[in-house]
């Protein structure tokens, strides 16, 4: 093991060289999750770099969450996938400014993708799951006076149920990045009659009406979110 971070010239900066060496190993699949990583004496020696930039790119992958220390015990790469993976990925697409049309598109193509997971990888038991997370949504969206907070939250936490029963592990993650992206426009008072509409094709097991309602609930999101810039 201790041989797979020897390399042959520096090319760049010394935690550079680190974070990429961990980086091509896992592509390599050379290391795999539950792997432990060589005590950084032996990593600076194999890579060529001090022990100070060994330790600082360990703080950068362990906040990326691909490391993660065990006291006592020593470094390790994280045995599952881990939302602060995807925290970079959000803060540097934030900073880009994205434009409106490009969210509205990425938005409708992962929930398309969702819907399809959904029809062939859930079971019973999930779609159960999703039922009661719309009777509570429905709970809270007949009230006379709906308290907004809770409607908004009882619409992210529908989604994120979604993307949990696609039991596809990568999937969720994204897709919870992208509830994380978008939560903050998120207005169920605009979106609940066709998020319902949805349900009840995914329920029905409709498959093209399904994906007929993300079509339809994505436009109604475009519209509220045009309400919130205003």
């Amino acid at each position: 093991m201790d041989d797979l971070f020897r390399i042959e010239e520096k090319r760049k900066s010394a935690v550079d060289i680190v974070v990429d060496r961990i980086k091509e190993l896992l592509i390599e699949k050379k290391l795999k999750p539950g792997d432990m990583i060589p005590s950084e004496p032996v990593l600076a020696t194999n890579l060529q770099v001090s022990r100070g930039s060994i330790r600082e790119a360990m703080k950068i992958l362990s906040a990326y969450g691909i490391v993660e220390v065990r006291r006592g015990a020593g470094t390790f790469i994280s045995s599952s996938a881990n939302q602060k993976n995807f925290d970079p990925l959000l803060f540097r697409i934030l900073v880009s400014d994205p434009d409106y049309k490009s969210l509205i598109e990425i938005r409708e193509m992962m929930e398309r993708g969702i819907v399809d997971l959904i029809f062939r990888n859930a079971d019973d038991e999930d779609l159960k799951r999703l039922d009661e997370a719309m009777n509570e949504f429905d709970t809270i969206e007949s009230q006379d006076i709906v308290d907004r907070e809770l409607g908004d939250s009882a619409d992210i936490e529908y989604h994120r149920i979604m993307g949990e029963i696609t039991h596809n592990k990568i999937v969720s993650n994204i897709y919870n990045f992208i509830i994380d992206m978008f939560s903050p426009t998120i207005n169920s008072s605009y979106g609940y009659r066709t998020h319902k509409a949805m349900h009840q094709a995914i329920m029905e097991k409709n498959y093209d009406e399904a994906l007929e309602m993300v079509r339809e609930h994505t436009g109604v999101w475009s519209i509220s979110h045009l309400k919130i810039e205003e």
